[in-house]
């Protein structure tokens, strides 16, 4: 895993600043803290960062081919280098190197833009072809890494995110506000599209060219859009599963997993010892609350498979402490309080091993969320949807941590099948988006506008079933734009490599053609999964609910030294802004955690957008800040330690 910044010069505009590309790479540095080096050929200038995993003492970037006419910059891993490296040997290509990066400069030499098609792995590169003067941009077909893009007149830049473009070009950040509500609607916002003015994500699955005048984006791999199913079986899935755990035990550094106390972490660990791994290190973070805390369960598959087992606990401090420093990781606002536990997790996992291997995707490819099963239960017989929205209900009102059941019963109360499905992980309701955002930025919150997007992704899916199509249309979108985004900064932001088995190739490919009903039941989820592993896996984590990570972040925010997020999301800096009603947001913000709503994820939503703006809009910083005093105003500060004190004395 590395971190890579660069730009093309167009015709007549100046070269790169080789002082600007250092300060980029500088502020790269977490993504690959093993080396760093600047490279300016004429028109061209790229900076990478690297963290060495294959190859460790030969694979410095950028890399060039045998005669330095092309150059690529890359992050990720190459799971197929090997035969492809063979292959080019044999066409008469000479290697420098071990390293999978060397396979794409011969590989472009001997195929071209082609070459990215045969690519099987997780990655984002640029390469640049010095005699045609081309630049070619590739990201993997799923989006497990990130690459961002910015044109303007004096030509192209890109990058792991969107500082090390900013800091490339000089140029200041400006927040793009006409994507401000499809933030808060659904906490991300798809590919292409950023919340900064200027820069755009490169989709996955995706080439850009850039012949220093023109620019192509083309499409260089899809998921079937035909209607036709194919069942997997469970058995061939069992082995499609131990050959893409058994690919991701590829490298020259200790490897490691995050387990939850779920089946696809527990799968992926399973299926490292099935493909041969020995003693592997596992790592799980909890809470002191045991509603919260999945460590038991977690500890059950790590005692089964014998792993060296570590835990960590997070507590308010923790969270609050963490905030500034992944407000400053992350290209946009953080999406989701479980975030927060992610990075520290990380973090602690560092300290032991540099690559850990995680469950991530199952949900999404296999069915295990929910909602899945919420929207089978929309098409039984008319009245059983009632009666089970009632029992939900009921449910919500005695379990504090499940504030997605109260969600769910709005969401499935929604007629129209795309805004539900937009709906299902919402922080805000289109009313309520209407109320609270400044007059000038409502129409942002119009029914049609915020599910456009989506219904344009899911066009050429038409003739597929509803419930593939729901799947196809979060595999193409949340996991991509949200799940997949956030993990590799919050990883990367730890130095730290991610790598996810469920969502190989050739998984995917064989799975979305599976019919819905393989996958999500009435009564249970990931229906196939579990049969391929259910001699694997223990049993109580095989037929154990869906969990998800919740996060105690009520009594994070609200108590003690969380107290001053509210004074940061009300102070006059950030109304100031005029991004929202200041009487309906000052509402929604003092009522936070009295009413019965998702007010806490509301008020998270709307404090962590205030504190990335801090971090990411009004400056331009090459460090993270160390704590919220950083980043509050004294005025906030104070307002905080009043009210903290207040509430002390009343207490005693």
């Amino acid at each position: 895993m590395c971190g890579l910044v660069g730009l093309v010069a167009a015709h007549g505009a100046p070269p790169p600043d080789p002082a600007k590309l250092r300060l980029a790479a500088l502020a790269l540095r977490r993504r690959g803290p093993d080396g760093s080096d600047v490279l300016i050929r004429g028109c061209a200038g790229f900076a990478h960062t690297r963290l060495s995993i294959i190859d460790l003492d030969g694979g410095a970037q950028p890399m060039a081919n045998e005669d330095g006419t092309v150059w690529t910059v890359y992050n990720g891993e190459i799971w197929n280098f090997e035969p492809l490296r063979r292959e080019l040997v044999e066409a008469g290509h000479r290697f420098a190197t071990r390293c999978d990066t060397e396979v794409l400069v011969h590989g472009y030499e001997e195929w071209g833009d082609g070459m990215v098609a045969r690519l099987d792995g997780m990655f984002a590169f640029a390469l640049w072809d010095e005699r045609r003067e081309r630049l070619l941009l590739a990201r993997d077909r799923i989006g497990k890494k990130p690459l961002y893009v910015s044109r303007s007149s004096d030509g192209l830049a890109f990058g792991s995110d969107a500082r090390s473009i900013h800091l490339a070009t000089g140029r200041a950040p400006r927040l793009n506000e006409e994507h401000l509500a499809e933030f808060l609607f659904q906490r991300y916002v798809g590919a292409p599209r950023t919340l900064f003015c200027g820069i755009e994500r490169l989709p996955p699955a995706h080439l850009l060219t850039f012949d220093r005048e023109r620019v192509s984006v083309r499409r260089y791999w899809a998921l079937p859009t035909d209607s036709g199913e194919e069942r997997i079986d469970s058995l061939e899935l069992r082995a499609l599963l131990r050959e893409a755990v058994r690919k991701r035990l590829m490298s020259d550094v200790p490897l490691g997993v995050l387990l939850s106390g779920g089946v696809d972490s527990a799968a992926v660990l399973g299926l490292m010892k099935e493909a041969g791994a020995g003693r592997v290190e596992t790592f799980t973070i909890g809470f002191d609350d045991p509603i919260f805390d999945e460590r038991p369960l977690a500890r059950i598959t790590a005692e089964h498979f014998g792993s060296n087992h570590h835990e960590v606990v997070v507590g308010p401090d923790d969270f609050i402490d963490a905030l500034p420093r992944l407000a400053w990781l992350r290209d946009e606002p953080i999406a989701e309080p479980a975030e927060i536990p992610m990075l520290l997790l990380a973090e602690f996992a560092a300290q032991s091993v540099k690559v850990v291997l995680s469950g991530e995707g199952g949900d999404e490819l296999f069915g295990g969320y929910p909602k899945y099963r919420a929207e089978l239960v929309l098409s039984l017989p008319t009245g059983l949807p009632a009666v089970l929205a009632r029992g939900l209900a009921a449910i919500a009102a005695r379990r504090p941590s499940h504030r997605q059941l109260t969600r769910a019963i709005g969401t499935m109360s929604i007629h129209d099948q795309l805004l539900r499905w937009a709906s299902w992980f919402r922080s805000f309701s289109v009313e309520e988006l209407s109320a609270i955002l400044a007059p000038r930025l409502a129409d942002q919150a119009a029914p049609d506008r915020l599910t456009a997007p989506l219904g344009s992704l899911l066009a050429p899916y038409a003739n597929i079933d509803a419930p593939r199509r729901m799947l196809l249309g979060d595999l193409q979108t949340y996991l991509p734009d949200n799940m997949l985004l956030r993990g590799d900064h919050v990883l990367m932001g730890a130095s730290l490599e991610g790598r996810m088995p469920l969502l190989d190739r050739e998984i995917v490919e064989q799975v979305v053609r599976a019919p819905a009903s393989q996958r999500v039941g009435l009564r249970t989820s990931k229906k196939v999964l579990r049969e391929a592993l259910h001699d694997l896996i223990p049993v109580k984590i095989l037929d154990g609910p869906k969990r998800g990570f919740p996060v105690p972040v009520a009594r994070f925010l609200l108590e003690g030294r969380g107290r001053v997020v509210k004074e940061i999301t009300l102070s006059e800096r950030a109304l100031d802004r005029g991004l929202f009603d200041a009487q309906a947001l000052r509402q929604l913000v003092e009522t936070a955690g009295t009413r019965a709503t998702d007010s806490q994820l509301q008020l998270f939503t709307l404090a962590s957008l205030e504190l990335w703006l801090r971090t990411n809009v009004d400056e331009l910083r090459s460090d993270p800040p160390l704590s919220l005093q950083e980043l509050a105003e004294p005025n906030e500060l104070a307002s905080s330690s009043l009210a903290r004190a207040s509430a002390n004395a009343s207490t005693r």
